[in-house]
């Protein structure tokens, strides 16, 4: 038995509400003088601010409160929405608002897909918890929660309940699921899934989460730990000491020596950053103790590992190898939850580094390309990447595209995945055939002018209207996310206390779903908000652009029976027109 949370379904508004709440002052529901709408947009922005953050209701009941209000606005006839208010009244006016935008974003999904995420837990009870978002270029929507705790051994009851979400949200929109975790009951749910012949849906881990495995697989075979801890010394030894800080400051051109967790997406980099900063700043800190005496014990003890050369190759190998991951993952997060077409060329460019920065010696870089490789090939890689890759016209009319059996494989996987007429798969083979040599609409649109600036999904979208089967197939490839429900840091307490029923009425019960509904989709709009503020200067690209028919000429394959080698499982499903898909690939 599974317990859920459910929030996709229509409510009914409650005729007796335990919060004994009440209504707007009817001035305020007609709009009234402009001091009472101004009154009753304020009242709103508070409640927002209560539900958005998950504060506790009654904090606003709260004489402190009442004050800092006042003292802000300067106000003494302020009027303010009571803890009444706000699990009443309040509570049915902002539901409505987040139901509309809800279904806005719902609405899109015929265009763009989406993408299912599981972000996955256990909390204080022991119990096993999961909530869904499902994500999309219009913004993410919270879905449901659910308590898998007496299901989470039996992978085929863990397989109905995703399926039946699928189904919920439409299994002609969810293009694929993303899991925020390879362990316990998720990874035996994406294995099961990995496992299926019959692929209903795509199964990927979220992209940060499989650098993460990374830096943690290349931590240990560097003995991170060890080195970490001595970095820690230095750091801790620097900041406590303001004139040491400031003289390393004026040595080393104000190379920050802390990497604080709020200025990054990713708390696991804070390591990692560390090293970096610190091995920067290592002449700073050589000529820092060599022109001064150093007496105290802790002191003698820093100055000895500044001209321990053994330490400082060390940190040198293991900033060599996690820079190339950084700046790839942050790259990555710039193109927000549009990254399908970016993660295979980002992949390549990530080992193209590493191998770049120990010189091209093998020895050296191979073992950290097996890492690399291994995280891929077991957990990140689906055939929706290989797809992206393709599809992706700065990638594909550039000097540099590359096809082999895994992308035309993948492609292929994908089409089938994603469209399931076989009239509309024979189109779309045809007019990939026109995408790949440049022809038609795709003459100019191929032109580096007409892709610069433009997201992937955008590019399709604006440019190939003439193929329309092919754009909405692409769009809703380009349109699909890499990363995990992580990136929304989604406060958990409200999930668990909803997961809880035992002894709650259903009053109390339906006010809770409201309540999640409520907070969890104000919280994931406003995620949404910060994340495009962010720029995407750098997805113009880090690749230069050879476009045009030279550009073109090397597209050609050098293997002409790649696509015959397909694995033959694709081959039946796929149907004629794969006959024709192949030739189009052909030299």
């Amino acid at each position: 038995m599974v317990t859920n949370e459910r929030s996709g379904h229509k409510r009914g508004r409650r005729e007796d509400s335990s919060s004994k709440s009440v209504s707007p002052p009817e001035k305020e529901k007609t709009g009234g003088k402009d001091a009472n709408k101004q009154a009753f947009l304020s009242q709103k922005s508070i409640a927002r601010f209560f539900y958005e953050n998950h504060v506790e209701l009654s904090a606003v009941d709260s004489p402190s409160f009442w004050k800092m209000m006042t003292a802000s606005c300067g106000q003494t006839e302020l009027k303010l929405p009571d803890s009444h208010d706000l699990k009443g009244w309040m509570l049915q006016e902002t539901l409505k608002e987040v139901e509309v935008h809800v279904k806005k974003i719902k609405d899109s999904w015929t265009v763009t897909g989406c993408s299912l995420l599981l972000d996955a837990w256990i909390d204080e009870k022991g119990r096993d918890l999961v909530a869904f978002v499902a994500d999309c270029p219009a913004g993410p929507v919270y879905l449901k929660s659910f308590d898998v705790s007496l299901i989470k051994s039996n992978a085929t009851a863990l397989v109905s309940l995703v399926d039946e979400l699928v189904d919920e949200v439409g299994r002609h929109n969810v293009i694929q699921i993303v899991a925020s975790s390879t362990c316990g009951w998720v990874g035996e749910l994406g294995k099961s899934f990995a496992a299926s012949n019959d692929e209903k849906v795509f199964w990927s881990v979220s992209v940060s989460h499989c650098f993460e495995l990374m830096l943690v697989k290349i931590g240990k075979m560097y003995t991170l730990g060890y080195i970490v801890d001595k970095v820690n010394k230095i750091t801790q030894f620097i900041n406590n000491n303001p004139l040491v800080l400031k003289l390393v400051r004026d040595h080393s051109d104000g190379v920050d020596m802390t990497a604080s967790s709020s200025s990054f997406e990713f708390e696991f980099f804070i390591p990692y950053l560390t090293l970096e900063s610190i091995f920067k700043a290592k002449k700073a800190l050589g000529d820092m103790f060599a022109l001064s005496d150093w007496n105290k014990e802790e002191d003698i003890e820093i100055s000895k590992l500044m001209n321990d050369s053994s330490f400082w190759e060390t940190v040198e190998i293991v900033v060599k190898c996690a820079s190339p991951l950084i700046r790839g993952l942050l790259f990555l997060s710039a193109a927000n939850n549009q990254q399908v077409g970016y993660i295979y060329d980002a992949m390549d460019g990530i080992k193209e580094s590493i191998a770049k920065e120990f010189n091209d010696k093998k020895l050296c870089y191979e073992p950290l390309w097996e890492v690399i490789d291994e995280v891929w090939n077991t957990h990140l890689h689906s055939p929706l990447h290989a797809a992206g890759y393709f599809l992706n016209p700065t990638a594909f009319y550039f000097n540099g595209f590359h096809l082999d059996q895994e992308v035309a494989t993948g492609l292929i996987s994908t089409l089938l995945h994603t469209e399931k007429e076989r009239s509309i798969q024979a189109k779309i083979a045809t007019q990939l055939h026109m995408y790949r040599l440049g022809q038609d609409c795709f003459n100019e649109a191929s032109q580096a002018d007409q892709i610069s600036g433009l997201a992937p999904a955008e590019w399709w979208a604006q440019k190939a209207s003439e193929h329309p089967e092919l754009q909405s197939f692409a769009v809703k490839v380009l349109s699909q996310t890499c990363e995990g429900a992580s990136r929304y840091k989604m406060k958990r307490s409200l999930a668990e206390k909803l997961l809880l029923t035992e002894g709650m009425s259903r009053s109390e019960q339906q006010h809770l779903e409201e309540l999640a509904f409520v907070h969890y989709n104000l919280h994931l709009q406003s995620c949404k908000t910060k994340l495009k503020r962010r720029t995407t200067s750098s997805l113009s690209l880090s690749l230069s652009l050879s476009c045009g028919k030279q550009g073109l000429r090397r597209l050609l394959l050098t293997d002409s029976t790649l696509l015959t080698r397909l694995d033959p499982a694709t081959k039946v499903k796929a149907g004629t027109w794969v006959v024709r898909l192949v030739k189009c690939f052909k030299v």
